[in-house]
């Protein structure tokens, strides 16, 4: 059997003939192709600014230090997200002030996050759950009657839409990203988008080592064009013309790719939906998640150890499964003392039992079969290895 990645690019004809082009353009400093990913990025979100990084967390890092992240300021984030969202915290000098999450959909409860509100937050930072993005509408209220900026990640969101908006549509601003998590996976990259032109400026000077372009800094004779001036801290998170060139290919063919995940996962919920030792949650009526991949929750008598085994065995089957989101306060990155499974219990469980099929456009209905009976055929060997100890 060949092996079915977690994700997979599709990469076409015409992006070649892109490359190709946007290596003349790499020759001839012409940053163009970059300016291109952005408009069509601002298109698709339906957001005036975007602001091209060379990755998501960096997107994420420009973000969090444009809304005056300062060392010990606390931004509220859930406990149950991806390792890429708490870095980007740190890395901006804030501290994760950790919420538990809903048991069942994963996502912040407003009333936790309402309770975590302190002089010493700086922003709220949501994600949206695979199947249950409308949190996002709540989080936003909050942010209103607070005056706190919420950043939204949407890397793996980007596409998905609910009855009242679409993701990538909340908060001051959003992080899309065109690597391994996104839906419009290419060869990597993020971009923030945002309503509001003065972030946007800040953020790509944020980007930019914190040097303004030569058109907003002061004219200076004796300044060489190249020699832009520093008017605030900053990061080395430029994107690339090659990859900025490849993305386009992916962000114009978005409407076909989500189709096409979306019959996948139609597949896995026919076909997973009634085992007794698995948790599939359907997304409710109106809701229409992007599905970067499938999550699947294993049964309360598994344990982590059970969920990293059966992870191994498909991956010896050649099936590209992987973990689900992370306990956040339990990564090195944000280790706290004590155990944070007491203290996030919510989370805690839904790390250590969640895994991610392969839901790209190039599963087979065939691929979906393999990848169930594997799937079950791992979970009982587990089972069965547990008994037999």
């Amino acid at each position: 059997m060949n092996f079915i990645p977690h994700n997979r690019p599709d990469i076409r004809h015409q992006d070649f003939a892109s490359l190709e082009s946007a290596l003349q353009a790499l020759a001839e400093e012409d940053t163009s192709p970059i300016r291109e990913l952005e408009r069509l990025a601002a298109r698709i979100t339906d957001r005036p600014h975007a602001v091209a990084a060379t990755t998501a967390g960096v997107a994420l890092e420009a973000a969090m230090l444009s809304v005056g992240l300062k060392v010990g300021d606390e931004v509220i984030c859930p406990a149950f997200a991806p390792a890429r969202l708490v870095a980007a915290i740190v890395r901006a000098g804030g501290i994760p002030c950790f919420v538990d999450v809903d048991s069942r959909t994963g996502g912040m409860r407003p009333e936790a996050v309402e309770a975590a509100i302190s002089d010493r937050t700086r922003a709220l930072a949501a994600i949206a759950p695979w199947t249950a993005p409308s949190v996002l509408e709540e989080l936003a209220s909050i942010s209103r009657k607070y005056e706190v900026p919420l950043i939204e990640d949407a890397i793996e969101s980007l596409g998905t839409t609910m009855s009242s908006d679409s993701a990538a549509r909340f908060g001051v601003m959003a992080v899309i990203g065109l690597g391994r998590e996104s839906p419009a996976i290419a060869a990597g990259g993020g971009l923030i988008v945002t309503h509001d032109e003065r972030m946007a400026a800040m953020c790509r000077e944020i980007l930019m080592e914190g040097r303004a372009s030569p058109d907003d800094a002061e004219e200076d004779d004796d300044m060489p064009e190249e020699g832009w001036c520093h008017v605030r801290a900053g990061i080395d998170g430029r994107l690339d013309v090659l990859r900025a060139a490849v993305g386009i290919g992916s962000l114009e063919r978005m409407n076909e790719t989500l189709a096409a995940r979306r019959e996948v996962a139609d597949r896995y919920i026919a076909r997973l939906g009634g085992e007794a030792d698995l948790m599939i949650s359907s997304p409710p009526p109106g809701v229409h998640p992007s599905w970067t991949a499938f999550p699947v929750r294993l049964d309360e008598r598994f344990v982590q150890e059970d969920r990293d085994s059966i992870i191994r065995g498909m991956r010896r089957h050649d099936i590209g499964v992987t973990a689900g989101w992370s306990l956040g306060p339990a990564l090195p990155i944000a280790r706290r003392g004590g155990d944070p499974e007491d203290r996030w219990p919510f989370a805690a469980r839904l790390a250590s039992r969640t895994m991610l099929l392969p839901c790209h456009s190039f599963v087979t209905p065939a691929d979906v079969d393999i990848i169930c009976q594997t799937l079950l055929l791992m979970m009982k060997q587990t089972v069965f290895s547990r008994g037999s100890q």
